[in-house]
């Protein structure tokens, strides 16, 4: 790779890139010294923003030739066909273009011709734009909603810009916030002549009186990593600017505090929490403070968390990790994205017309691509019109403002500035990577599927049974239809920064994610900072035939969602085609997989009424079965980490069980779980057709590996039913290891209750019986349970634990009926200070805020 980057820096006079179009398919030539093929005639001028085409005349060689331009370049707008050497489009502006074109054929001949191209001047006044209202005034931090009117073209489109302030695409302006009289130009710019633009003038209006009482707006702070490099900003509001900002409290070691941009960042190796303060002083001497709390999280090799050991290797998947030094691809919108895939070199980036669609089933092949030569393929617009690296992208990027059913996207502009790849039949696609591909990143693409009425496997996978590996999903945002059966998203590869939606099936299982099934080594995994919705499993490893087990998995900041609308009954409800609701089970379900860690999500909405009961979670090592033919004998469920997280509106928390296939084979292991600082609440049995249980604990069936070393600490969870739900069936020995310590947990009407069976150890449904039955041994102690039934008194519950008559006797901040509440403890709380390690009980919901700021 390096000669060829050599020459082509040197041809093009760049440190790192050169850059050729493509129309229909495109290959890089360069300029040699040796004849055989002859470029003969001049070109004819051209006029800014007219349709140009012109055709080189080649002697010979040997058709097919290839061409490409060799140095210089052509003018915006206008592209070179590498295989008719024709050069059309529309030049942008006028001026006068040199750039040499190279002619190839494939027995090795060359030739080239320097050219010059004329572009005159259009018309003058012919694209004009103006601005309404094109003057007025704002108040300060107001609205003003503006319009373009551009005349002399059918091309009306136009970008906003202010000189001070916001503009979003569709031209609402956002006054900034003054505190003296202040005068702002809004322009509006044709995109089809850059030249032509229209103005507003604003006078931005101070506010009369004092100014607003100034605060600290940052209340808590991301979560950070070790190892990995952090970055967070504080902000302020009210009182009068500039601001000045002091940080007092310890720091971890590396990471430092910017006071002129009150901006924090570096990389620690220091584990733990970190308490702060900041401080901001405005212009006239007032004064407002935050206590602020820093967690940071440990990454390593060989690391613990309790029981549960953690990934031994983390992905590095920044730009900074995925470097493609190599040539610049462009792709017009109606040129072919295939032909780029074929003839990009390892290290070339592939650059999609922003805005354009590309419809068909897009192969990336296996090329000799390495750690240093990655190949990209992205949206043509520039990085400034996207979110920075390390930020999730919403459907605003691709113009869309709303969904229905789904959170908020907050659009500050719904200008689309993503290319769109689209599978326009049914299978997979339109994004699957051939055999062997690997280092492949792709960035602000939107991929989807036509809404035809048939089913779409996977929007992005590899091709069926085969290995793929090194491949990044940046910026993403991958979506099925409403109402078509669409089963998976992404089969995995590296995801971070993802908006994925609409991934449902009224027929078939269907997941935003999914892997672990397979005879190839899998992991290690990356799953961070992304929407991922889907109606079966929002995550899913296991669920298939497997020689080998998924490993070193990080699944971090991202928001696990369904839409209420999938649930029949519901106002809004859609289903699939024929009516009948998507496949729901869960939002996060392992059947196959080891050292995994789950921090810093969000999980919302799961229900039952299909093969599984609403669980939220399921730690559940499967032998998958087809037939009478057991499928995954080495499966496994080793080593979970889940912390830092919420749990919302499901019909129940937890399910932890190893059992027997339908046909009775049994996994390899489950064991090892640390499950903290987690909050579960509205867990709702009957809202959400399930069972209302925050926990189920179960193993059985003959040859059955024992389920052991699980630790479930400093939970908060509020069941409508039960507690906790114990059971081994016939055949299976007591659980082993099991730890249940410093949580906060409603009784529900059946505390402690058996899974079901005459033969099952909790039969009894009594706490410290079903405990000593099922559990050899274990620690259930320093927990709070809340409104004991009659059916389970104090005197049948181990000692070394509390009981509260009510919610509202656990001095809970905002307990909100148990949903969506605010479940620190206060000062006054008896439990307060109160666990085996000298925190509050419950949740380290301080931590948790902290862990997932951002992650809604």
């Amino acid at each position: 790779m390096s000669p060829k980057s050599s020459r082509c820096s040197a041809a093009f006079g760049f440190a790192t890139r050169c850059i050729v179009f493509l129309a229909l398919f495109t290959t890089l030539t360069y300029a040699s010294d040796r004849g055989g093929i002859q470029v003969s005639g001049n070109l004819p001028p051209a006029t800014a923003l007219t349709p140009y085409n012109a055709v080189l005349t080649v002697t010979g060689g040997q058709s097919p030739y290839r061409f490409a331009v060799s140095a210089g370049r052509l003018p915006n707008g206008l592209g070179l066909d590498p295989l008719t050497g024709s050069i059309t489009g529309a030049a942008m502006v006028p001026g006068t273009f040199g750039f040499t074109v190279a002619v190839s054929d494939h027995t090795g001949a060359h030739g080239q011709k320097a050219l010059l191209l004329l572009v005159g001047g259009s018309k003058p006044g012919e694209i004009k734009v103006a601005v309404s209202p094109s003057n007025g005034s704002v108040s300060s931090g107001g609205t003003q909603q503006f319009a373009a009117t551009v005349t002399g073209t059918s091309q009306t489109a136009v970008t906003w810009s202010a000189s001070s302030g916001t503009v979003t695409g569709s031209g609402l302006f956002t006054a900034p916030v003054v505190q003296s009289n202040t005068n702002v130009t809004v322009t509006a710019t044709s995109v089809t002549n850059p030249a032509s633009k229209g103005s507003a003038s604003l006078t931005v209006t101070a506010p009369s009186g004092p100014p607003p009482t100034l605060s600290v707006t940052t209340t808590v702070l991301p979560g950070a990593t070790t190892g990995s490099a952090y970055v967070a900003s504080l902000s302020a509001a009210g009182g009068t600017l500039p601001y000045q900002w002091s940080l007092s409290g310890t720091l971890p070691a590396g990471i430092q505090f910017n006071t002129a941009n009150a901006t924090l960042s570096g990389t620690t190796s220091q584990q733990g929490q970190f308490s702060v303060t900041a401080k901001v002083t405005d212009a006239a001497s007032a004064t407002a403070s935050q206590s602020l709390t820093l967690v940071v999280s440990t990454q390593g090799t060989g690391a613990y968390d309790g029981p549960a050991e953690l990934p031994r290797v983390y992905v590095q998947s920044t730009l900074a990790n995925t470097p493609a030094p190599g040539s610049i691809i462009y792709v017009p919108a109606g040129s072919s994205l295939q032909a780029a895939l074929n003839i990009a070199n390892c290290g070339d980036t592939i650059s999609l017309a922003a805005g354009a669609t590309f419809s068909g089933i897009f192969t990336f092949p296996a090329k000799p691509c390495d750690s240093q030569h990655w190949i990209i393929v992205r949206t043509g617009a520039p990085d400034t019109a996207l979110p920075p690296e390390g930020t999730r992208i919403t459907p605003c990027y691709a113009g869309v403002a709303s969904l229905p059913g789904r959170p908020p996207f907050n659009c500050s502009s719904t200008q689309n500035v993503m290319a769109q790849l689209i599978n326009p039949t049914q299978g997979d696609g339109p994004v699957v990577f051939a055999p062997g591909a690997h280092y492949y990143r792709l960035l602000g693409l939107e991929v989807t599927r036509t809404a035809n009425g048939k089913i779409v496997y996977a929007l992005a996978t590899p091709t069926t049974g085969r290995v793929y590996d090194h491949v990044v999903f940046d910026r993403m945002w991958i979506h099925g239809t409403a109402q078509d059966e669409t089963a998976h998203g992404v089969r995995l590869a590296f995801i971070t920064d993802m908006h994925c939606v609409a991934i449902s099936g009224a027929c078939t299982d269907s997941q935003a994610v999914s892997g672990g099934a397979g005879s190839n080594p899998m992991g290690p995994y990356k799953i961070v900072n992304n929407f991922l919705e889907a109606a079966a499993e929002n995550i899913l490893f296991g669920g298939g035939p497997a020689t080998l087990t998924p490993a070193d998995i990080e699944i971090r900041r991202n928001h696990l969602f369904k839409p209420m609308t999938w649930m029949k009954g519901q106002p809004g409800y859609v289903g699939g085609a024929n009516g009948n609701p998507f496949i729901v089970k869960n939002l996060f379900e392992l059947k196959n997989g080891q050292r995994v860690l789950f921090e810093a999500n969000i999980m919302e909405n799961a229900w039952g009424g299909f093969s599984q009961t609403g669980f939220g979670v399921l730690l559940t090592p499967k032998n998958q079965t087809s037939g009478t033919a057991n499928l995954c004998p080495l499966c496994q469920v080793t080593d979970v980490t889940i912390r830092y997280s919420t749990l919302s509106h499901v019909a129940g928390g937890f399910q932890i069980a190893n059992a027997v296939s339908g046909t009775g084979g049994a996994p390899l292991d489950g064991e090892r779980y640390s499950i903290h600082d987690v909050t579960v609440d509205d867990i709702n049995g009957p809202k959400y057709g399930g069972n209302g249980v925050f926990a189920r604990v179960s193993m059985g069936g003959n040859g059955v590996p024992i389920l052991r070393n699980v630790q479930l600490n400093h939970l908060t969870g509020f069941a409508s039913s039960t507690m906790l739900g114990v059971g081994i069936l016939p055949g299976g020995v007591q659980m082993s290891n099991i730890v249940i310590t410093n949580s906060i947990m409603t009784a529900g009407g059946y505390p402690v209750w058996s899974t079901g069976g005459t033969n099952n150890c909790a039969y009894g449904n009594k706490p410290m019986p079903v405990f000593n039955s099922c559990f050899n041994p274990y620690v259930f102690a320093k927990n709070v349970v809340i409104s004991l039934p009659a059916n389970s008194p104090v005197s049948l519950w181990p000692t070394g634990n509390f009981f509260a008559t009510s919610t509202t006797a656990i001095g809970f901040v905002n307990y909100n009926n148990g949903i969506g509440g605010d479940y620190r403890l206060l000062p006054t709380s008896p439990y307060h200070n109160a666990a085996s390690d000298g925190k509050d009980i419950g949740a380290d919901v301080t931590a948790i805020n902290a862990a997932i700021s951002g992650v809604y």
